[in-house]
């Protein structure tokens, strides 16, 4: 595990200046040259192929009360591609009363919240300056044409639950793991994923959403440090009074006019002061609320409103939290009176080996009285080595000591097959996996067949010649098998194929043009063939291999050489002053 694992260079715009200084003569110029470059990285959305996995599952139900929601990434460095804010003007925690020096790594640019149905609203296509604060859109250079997924959330709820600067950095880490016949070495990747963990735990029973939001330019959300525990009653965290209840002046509301002139029961107020119920105190489980002077149907009232905060979403993923429990609990649950007696009369009691007398009807109808066994048993079991099997009729057994059939891996095999068939992608798991294998089977038999007539040089090694390119191989071996045959030369023009045609056959010609044979011979050139007489090739000359030295030792043809190329030189000299 590693705390972080940072890029050399954030996701943003760069220049890059190349100068050089030239000193000649008593000058010193300087020539420069500036380019520009972006590094792009994923700002508004995630895509779905970055995500290695995410717990809970999407979609799933189950006991996860007990477990941090958090979401694996492909990309080891995405958490810290980008900056909350400039450094000097990130949330700096403050000094710890103990001495604990803080945190030095760098902070993530994202963060997972969890948040339970009726807690949130969640918005797809949302323009970016919709889906932020303009503060925000400003800071994050007001790009164009931008859509985003977003998250409305109650105010105070962000602030009660937003992790701080510090928690933001322990919240983000990097695994590096053995993907070797996992799932995950699918991607290709190189065992390196970045991990995003939630603050909040779930509770049973309830329906949540989690969601990678950016907080890019938040740091009107993202404090330096953590806000206060608080207990029922308590008065909420200076961070969540920013969102407290306030009603307006009189002179508030008379500048405003949108606000009709405010009065209210409840407490007096008067030019210039605030309302009493400034001071009302919330809880962290209770969401504070604006109090706005309105006017509802003829009469003076205080309409609440509810301040909402908006974050934009790179990802989300859904899951329902409920089950009697963990296997932990299950297990401390579980009756193990049922061994020789049981508490309940009328339950089936079990041997000391943990067997239940079962009737079963064979294939013939008959009945009989076989013996089943489940999986938890109070001794160790050794494993069976006679699997894999085919069929639930290959697990049947005879018990030594009873003479009895036993069903136990019979039923165990026919329950993983029928909970494996009842899951729609364990079956598209399963046959793609088995069409793969179909596949890589026929070209391994390929390969084996083409590299007995033609030798590949492959390792031998079935993993690794599969997905060896054979191609390009097979290509390069034949030709080198061509080579080194040496062949003769064969007719590159197509000269044989011509004379072989009926129209140039002296025999063919006669006869169609009731010609004797000697006409028609005279007709094709006189030899009776399109291509006239054969011409023998005469043999080369053999020609030693010369060297540089034998050359330069052949004077007489050196000195021949030499006139030839005085004699061109005055011929040139001639043709140019005639010109």
């Amino acid at each position: 595990m590693f705390d972080s694992i940072t890029p050399p260079l954030e996701d943003g715009s760069y220049s890059v200046t190349a100068s050089t200084n030239v000193t000649y003569a008593g000058n010193n110029p300087s020539f420069s040259q500036q380019y520009y470059f972006d590094i792009v990285g994923p700002r508004f959305t995630v895509p779905q192929a970055m995500v290695a996995g995410t717990y809970p599952p999407a979609n799933s139900h189950g006991t996860y009360q007990n477990f941090l929601p958090h979401i694996v990434l492909n990309r080891r460095t995405l958490p810290w591609e980008r900056s909350i804010a400039p450094l000097a003007q990130m949330p700096q925690p403050a000094p710890d009363p103990a001495g604990v020096p803080p945190l030095q790594g760098p902070v993530p640019w994202v963060a997972l919240l969890v948040f339970q149905d009726g807690e949130y609203t969640f918005k797809t296509n949302v323009p970016l300056e919709q889906a932020v604060p303009a503060p925000v859109f400003q800071s994050l250079g007001s790009p164009a044409n931008v859509t985003c997924d977003a998250v409305m959330v109650p105010l105070t709820l962000v602030a009660s639950i937003m992790p701080s600067v510090e928690e933001l950095e322990l919240l983000a880490h990097v695994r590096w793991v053995n993907v070797d016949d996992k799932e995950l070495n699918t991607s290709g990747g190189d065992g390196y994923f970045s991990v995003v963990v939630a603050n909040r735990l779930p509770q049973a029973g309830g329906q949540y959403r989690a969601f990678l939001v950016s907080l890019e330019g938040r740091t009107d959300l993202v404090t330096a440090n953590p806000p206060p525990a608080t207990t029922t009653g308590a008065p909420v965290a200076a961070a969540s009074k920013i969102a407290a209840a306030r009603v307006l002046t009189d002179a508030e509301a008379a500048t405003s006019p949108a606000s009709p002139a405010p009065t209210s029961p409840a407490a007096p107020t008067g030019t210039g002061t605030r309302n009493a119920a400034i001071d009302t105190s919330f809880t962290l489980t209770q969401a504070p609320v604006h109090f706005f002077p309105g006017t509802i149907q003829g009469l003076d009232t205080f309409i609440p409103y509810q301040a909402q905060a908006s974050l934009v979403v790179l990802t989300s993923w859904q899951f329902t939290c409920e089950g009697p429990g963990p296997f932990r609990n299950l297990m401390q649950n579980l009756d193990d009176a049922m061994f020789g007696t049981v508490q309940n009369t009328g339950h089936p009691p079990l041997t000391d080996t943990g067997h239940l007398p079962v009737t079963l009807n064979d294939r013939l109808g008959a009945s009989e009285q076989v013996w089943y066994r489940g999986p938890l048993v109070p001794w160790q079991l050794s494993r069976d080595t006679l699997g894999p099997y085919h069929a639930a009729d290959q697990c049947r057994r005879v018990t030594p000591e009873t003479g009895a059939e036993d069903i136990s891996y019979g039923a165990a095999f026919e329950i993983g097959r029928l909970l494996g068939a009842a899951d729609p992608r364990f079956a598209q798991a399963l046959m793609r996996w088995r069409r793969e294998s179909y596949r890589q089977s026929a070209r391994a038999s390929t390969i084996n067949a083409f590299n007995a007539l033609v030798p590949l040089g492959l390792t031998g090694k079935l993993a690794q010649d599969l997905h060896t390119p054979v191609a390009p191989l097979a290509a390069a071996a034949a030709v080198n098998s061509v080579v080194q045959s040496a062949p003769p030369i064969a007719d590159a023009h197509g000269l044989v194929q011509v004379q072989n045609q009926q129209g140039l056959q002296a025999a063919q010609v006669a006869q169609a043009w009731n010609l004797s044979a000697a006409a028609a011979t005279t007709l094709l050139n006189g030899t009776g063939g399109a291509l006239g007489a054969a011409i023998p090739t005469h043999a080369q000359t053999a020609r030693p291999d010369a060297s540089l030295s034998t050359v330069a030792a052949d004077t007489s043809g050196l000195d021949r050489l030499t006139a030839a190329r005085t004699q061109a030189i005055q011929n040139a000299t001639v043709i140019l002053e005639e010109s």
